[in-house]
């Protein structure tokens, strides 16, 4: 069936800067306006915004050779870091007018210094790490204050405007708005509405836009899909989606799609964790968007596990949700521990899950990830999934 986002405009220019993910950024360079760059999405866009600068997300990509960070960077350490510290050394990120990595990227972070120390580094834009903690215990709340003041003033000096209650309550506004329809989006997907590729196209094109022209198509596409029957548009059994690496391009969501597989939700911040809930509109908006860093984080790092994993664990009991898929490749660091935990906890609620630890974008652990699927999709009891079946 023909989706109905196929003939519009807006999903076709979403789907354009989900592709060209610098062009905004340096079309707004270009311009004249300041440029800040964010690696992780623990880096808050709103300071940004209210300094008058534009965000844009830096994201690796992983079909790319990194013969120069492979000088440099460890073997064991995730392709994604040898990608971004390759861009900064061929001069991708020159034009910022700042970069700010967020903790999970302090590897890439030192080894960037230390690549600049030693004068290798002549196209580095000026970058700054944002050290957030992620405990959840109150006894880092203070060290976290401290990070989150340095990083405004390090953006204050970047921007063409204050950071004040004013500046920052007009982007809580604006992306607060965002939130909501990428909500609205969440659920009309798992309505069946649209499709998991065409989804976290939608999503993902906000990290690389304005939020406010981002806002107009992101509308245009949820009011269109609300106007659309709910008619199957995207078979397949409906499985929650967890990684323990950045789902950061289309390649895991197509492989699963060829299999009989229909992901409604991931439980990662490129996916249906984007949005999560509004900043505080009351209050100092400065403490607002913190606490939202800090409590409403969608980071793998969060401590203890059992803050981490209450999103997946709620939306896996979902009776939308037929199944659950735990993507852990060869570059985890983290999930992996907490797998057979997680197993065993899906399967004792009766839900089928599987852990995939295969590499997707190899074209050896692509098949093989596939072939595992397959098997999988055939033990699901096809009464939860009839249209899987026919």
């Amino acid at each position: 069936m023909t989706s109905p986002l196929a003939t519009s405009d807006a999903f076709h220019r979403l789907a354009q800067r989900y592709g060209q993910r610098l062009a905004a950024a340096r079309s707004a360079h270009a311009a004249g306006r300041p440029v800040v760059g964010r690696i992780g999405h623990q880096v808050p866009i709103e300071p940004i915004l209210a300094a008058g600068c534009m965000p844009v997300l830096v994201s690796a990509d992983l079909q790319i050779a990194t013969p120069e960070a492979d000088q440099y960077i460890d073997p064991e350490l995730p392709p994604e870091t040898r990608a971004l510290c390759e861009a900064a050394l061929q001069g991708e990120l020159e034009f910022l007018d700042l970069l700010v990595l967020s903790r999970p990227y302090d590897k890439l972070y030192y080894f960037m210094k230390e690549l600049y120390r030693l004068g290798r580094a002549p196209k580095f834009p000026p970058f700054v790490i944002y050290d957030l903690m992620h405990s959840q215990r109150d006894a880092v709340m203070a060290y976290n204050q401290g990070r989150y003041r340095a990083l405004l003033e390090r953006l204050a000096r970047v921007g063409t405007r204050p950071i004040d209650a004013a500046s920052l309550g007009e982007a809580i506004g604006l992306t607060n708005q965002v939130r909501a329809q990428q909500r609205r989006l969440g659920e009309l997907r798992v309505q069946g509405r649209l499709g998991a590729a065409e989804a976290l196209q939608i999503i993902g094109a906000g990290f690389f836009m304005h939020p406010a022209d981002y806002l107009v198509d992101l509308q245009a596409c949820v009011n269109l899909l609300a106007q659309a029957p709910a008619s199957g548009a995207a078979p397949g059994i409906r499985v929650l989606l967890a990684s323990s690496e950045p789902l950061q391009d289309l390649a895991l969501h197509e492989a699963l799609a060829g299999v009989g597989v229909n992901v409604v939700a991931e439980d990662d911040a490129w996916g249906s964790r984007a949005a999560g809930e509004n900043i505080a509109s009351e209050g100092d908006p400065a403490a607002a968007v913190l606490d939202k860093l800090w409590r409403d984080t969608q980071s793998s790092g969060v401590w203890p596990p059992q803050a981490r994993e209450a999103w997946l664990l709620a939306q896996a009991a979902r009776p939308e949700v037929d199944a659950v898929l735990l993507y852990v490749p060869p570059s985890d660091r983290l999930l992996g521990w907490d797998t057979p935990r997680l197993l065993r906890t899906f399967g004792e609620a009766g839900k089928p899950a599987i852990a995939l630890f295969h590499d997707v974008h190899r074209p050896q652990g692509r098949q093989a990830l596939m072939q595992e699927v397959q098997a999988f999709v055939a033990s699901v009891p096809s009464a939860t999934h009839p249209e899987a079946a026919r």
